[in-house]
């Protein structure tokens, strides 16, 4: 293989990757990583060449800690044990026959991911909804991209995303809404930094936090968590107000619009109303009215931030009323977008695989439930919507649901309601998993452990944002005996009797009758936007070869279409053929777990929740990989100076989250960010039990939903909070001894070549790591050979275990947080142990630590504030040129860009330091 054209597995820009074989000689490792190369495809639509820092380290993640590498089952026990194929088919199939014959077919589900290739999801969707006959099938793109769906359905008649990523180069003006894209896209984000050097493009973004993305913004708009709404329909009722909107296309194109500004006027439509909703102030709003009706191009992208949220479809289709008041749907440098959060969205959307659909973007209407049964020879296909995600766990915990099969996704840690989501898998009678590790929080539950193929593995399609559809390609072998989770379905069907309908040799079959399925569609409903009727017909080398294409594609001359734009005749996928505006009234957003006399109290805090830089959903991926553990390597609760007094809390020591039915509180490190609006709180939504103790952030969410999408509320929830007080913390290295039982603190960061606990005791336990200095709280487990050498440093206790010359563990505890480099620490750690080492150890003590700031690079806010310093004694006196500097000779924020507002913010505090007056006395 002298290289290989892939995509990458992250988020839903869809990158290309290229992926190279390399001499190992030449390199000289010997891990599966390092015989590769990886770069960006410079001619996939994408990205043109570009990734972003979890991109780039794509090739790390092929070194996954326990991988899943054989089929598992658990025994009577907590204890599993490898067995067969064979007889883990027979297992799962004879569990789903028992459960049907017993219960019914809908006592079964599937929960599916958008981890999943176009191909797996097919099949998945088929035989649940087609032959087993249940629409209990959901994905894990419900929780991130369904209100963007619900939108696009009630507008437009159809789940289409009508522009593409091009409209963002050309625009005037783009609004992201409830987007961090400078880390969550960060290709697209250079992709706009770069139109706004070239063509003076204006960024506004609308966020309740000062992110990456908005501290970047020509105009940022930090309103109040939940207030989109108003703010959209506000910006109706001022594009109608001053004549703005384009009256000709409203007529011809679109029903509802007198409703529609009626509601939208509703609670008030002044500015003043407006602010006094958003708590923004009025010139702002102004600002941001006058921006948009001025520009004869805007694009308005939004992403979590609107749609996890129980407003998040009405929301959405505010932003899409204002497109369609201006006319311009489907216009070069115009309309909505919608940006997706996982590689293959988009792709589970056009398969079905929500609960609410059939494949190829059908429902079940009597005439589009007879076409899909027809084509699929069955009289079995469910007839009706299924149970969506929060809905399906909610009827494994009462006992309905009796069986499920969960591939590729983490229910336990992305679910909201957590306590929820574990009593209902401890309730369901049969649980099959398949996954690529058995480590998760999910796979704890699973009764069969199925070894999924993962990225660099398996071979399919994917779907970006933007509607194009890309292979995926393996370039390695499969590791043990794991399989494409498209075969483990087909074998399960065929053990279910289903042969002949399932019997497919590999993916580029299953995506040929996939497209057949799609002509048949066109045909009967050539209304429909979707299509890939044009790769009905594909031959085995035209699939395995096929390139970057964006649908709909009903000719195979389309091969390689790009920036196609829907909806620009004006012929919409509707009964009528128009597009609909839609009424949005606004109410409340905010969901609350707690009881609403500790809401109405002081000791709580509006909990938001999201991505960070260079973590992946539950770090099942990215958690291993220590590039991009360094920078956020622990849960931190980020809220401003008076909220953290209000409640009693001091930086750098914890807080404990809580609701009224969680036995175990959630723990995180307090961190000052002044931006953060008062009363409320930022944590990541990455971290579970695999890595911290506590668990994750969805142990304090409510499952409350959006009424028309089902979509969780994940951003705006009132969540209880107080100081939680430890007697001593501090982090081990090496060997693990430290007894977790007597911790309240264990959070556990990859380093290069092993990995560190950070730990901490607090007063409700009977013994202190102090008290026990001589056993170290060592574990009932835990044998120490060697000896042990103590000593105190500045206030902390530093432990060695030295066995035969060599440090095999090292703890460091004291009352304040540890700041050390822990990889320097993690270097002396199986080397020769002499005075040396201690004195080498002294050294790495005192110097503290430095936190990366470039995931892409390895470079820290020490090594760039050295280069600066040097840089301003050469002559560099501003910002810009100190940053130009910068990213020439250490290469920081010239990569993907994702870091480049912190190096600004550098130079900016490394320019005002060396401006201040010298204060010290002669």
């Amino acid at each position: 293989m002298p290289s290989c054209k892939t995509t990458c597995a992250y988020c839903g820009v869809g990158c290309g990757v290229k992926v190279e074989k390399v001499d190992r000689a030449e390199v000289g490792q010997a891990s599966a990583s390092s015989s590769f190369a990886i770069s960006g495809d410079v001619e996939h639509s994408a990205n043109s060449g570009d990734l972003c820092g979890k991109g780039l380290a794509l090739l790390d993640s092929l070194n996954l800690p326990n991988k899943l590498l054989y089929p598992r089952i658990k025994n009577t026990g907590a204890d599993y044990e490898d067995i067969s194929w064979p007889k883990a088919i027979s297992a799962v199939a004879n569990a789903f026959n028992s459960t049907i014959a017993k219960y019914g077919s809908d006592s079964v589900a599937f929960y599916l991911s958008g981890q999943l290739l176009t191909e797996d999801y097919y099949v998945a969707n088929k035989l649940a909804k087609g032959f087993i006959g249940t629409a209990n099938v959901d994905t894990n793109s419900r929780l991130c991209m369904s209100s963007a769906v619900s939108a696009h359905m009630r507008a437009f008649g159809e789940d289409v995303v009508p522009g593409c990523y091009e409209d963002l180069q050309l625009a005037d003006v783009v609004v992201l809404v409830g987007a961090n894209t400078a880390w969550t896209h960060p290709v697209l984000f250079k992709k706009l930094l770069a139109a706004r050097a070239e063509r003076g493009t204006k960024l506004v973004v609308i966020d309740p936090r000062v992110t990456a993305t908005a501290s970047q913004a020509d105009l940022h708009l930090q309103l109040t968590p939940g207030s989109d709404l108003q703010l959209f329909n506000g910006l109706l009722n001022a594009i109608v107000s001053n004549l703005q909107h384009d009256d000709d296309y409203i007529k011809q194109y679109t029903e509802g619009f007198s409703q529609v500004l009626t509601k939208a006027q509703e609670g008030g439509s002044a500015v003043n109303d407006i602010a006094r909703h958003t708590g923004l102030q009025v010139d702002k709003i102004i600002e941001f009215y006058s921006l948009y009706k001025q520009s004869s191009k805007v694009v308005t992208a939004s992403s979590q931030g609107v749609n996890q949220s129980t407003l998040g479809t009405n929301t959405s289709n505010a932003i899409i009323n204002c497109h369609l008041a201006l006319g311009d749907i489907g216009q070069p440098g115009c309309g909505p977008l919608s940006l997706t959060g996982q590689p293959n969205a988009m792709g589970g959307r056009e398969v079905g695989g929500l609960a609410t659909q059939l494949a190829c973007h059908l429902g079940f209407s009597e005439e589009e439930h007879q076409l899909v049964a027809n084509y699929w020879h069955t009289d079995k296909l469910a007839n009706t919507k299924g149970k969506t995600a929060t809905e399906m766990f909610a009827a494994m915990a009462s006992g309905e649901i009796k069986a499920v099969w969960i591939l590729g996704t983490n229910p336990v840690v992305s679910l909201p309601d957590t306590a929820l989501v574990k009593q209902a898998l401890s309730a369901c009678d049969f649980v099959v998993v398949s996954d690529i590790t058995a480590d998760t929080d999910t796979a704890q539950y699973a009764d069969i452990l199925l070894p999924a193929q993962g990225w660099s593995e398996k071979s399919g399609t994917v779907t970006n944002s933007e509607r194009t559809i890309s292979r995926q390609r393996r370039f390695v072998l499969p590791q043990g005996d794991s399989k494409a989770d498209w075969w483990a379905l087909c074998e399960v069907a065929k053990a279910l009797g289903f042969n002949a309908e399932f019997n497919f040799k590999n993916s580029g079959e299953i995506f040929k009758e996939y497209a057949q399925l799609s002509a048949r569609v066109k045909q009967h409903f050539p209304q429909k936007q979707f299509s890939i009727a044009g790769l009905a017909n594909l031959t085995p080398d035209q699939y395995q070869h096929l390139v970057p294409t964006q649908w709909p594609i009903d000719d195979i001359d389309a091969l390689g279409q790009k920036n196609k734009r829907l909806f620009n005749d004006g012929v919409f996928a509707t009964a009528t053929g128009k597009a609909q505006f839609v009424e949005t009234p606004f109410t409340s957003a905010i969901t609350s777990p707690i009881s609403d006399d500790v809401s109405s109290g002081s000791n709580k805090v509006r909990l938001n929740s999201g991505r960070t830089r260079d973590q992946w959903h539950t770090m099942t991926k990215t958690g291993h990989i220590a590039k991009l553990a360094a920078a956020d390597y622990q849960p931190e609760l980020k809220l401003n100076v008076s909220t953290s007094i209000k409640n009693g809390l001091i930086e750098g020591e914890f807080a404990a989250l809580a609701t009224d039915n969680l036995a175990t509180p959630l723990i995180a490190r307090v961190v000052i960010e002044q931006s953060i609006q008062t009363d409320s709180a930022f944590l990541s939504m990455h971290w579970s039990s695999q890595f911290s103790k506590s668990g994750g952030v969805n142990n304090v969410t409510s499952a409350a939903v959006d009424p028309h999408s089902k979509q969780p509320g994940f951003k705006n929830q009132w969540v209880q909070i107080k100081p939680l007080k430890v007697v001593e913390q501090g982090t081990e290295w090496g060997q693990s001894v430290v007894d977790p039982e007597l911790l309240c603190w264990d959070v556990k960061q990859q380093l290069q070549g092993g990995f560190c606990r950070h730990i901490a005791a607090d007063e409700d336990f009977s013994l202190s790591l102090s008290e026990l200095n001589t056993t170290l709280c060592l574990s009932s487990a835990a044998s120490v050979n060697g000896h042990v050498i103590q000593w105190k440093h500045q206030n902390k206790r530093v432990t060695c275990i030295v066995n035969k010359g060599r440090l095999k563990t090292l703890v460091i505890t004291g009352v304040e947080q540890l700041c050390v480099d822990n990889n320097a620490i993690q270097l002396l750690i199986n080397q020769i142990f002499n005075a040396g080492s201690i004195k080498k150890l002294h050294q790495i003590l005192r110097a503290g630590s430095s936190q990366i700031v470039c995931a892409c690079t390895g470079v820290t806010q020490s090594d760039i504030e050295s280069q600066m310093l040097i840089d301003i004694s050469g002559g560099a006196d501003n910002a810009p040129s100190l940053i130009e500097k910068v990213q020439q000779k250490l290469h920081c924020s010239a990569v993907c860009g994702s870091c480049l507002n912190q190096v600004k913010e550098i130079a900016d505090c490394v320019i005002a330091q060396k401006q201040r007056p010298n204060r010290e006395v002669a």
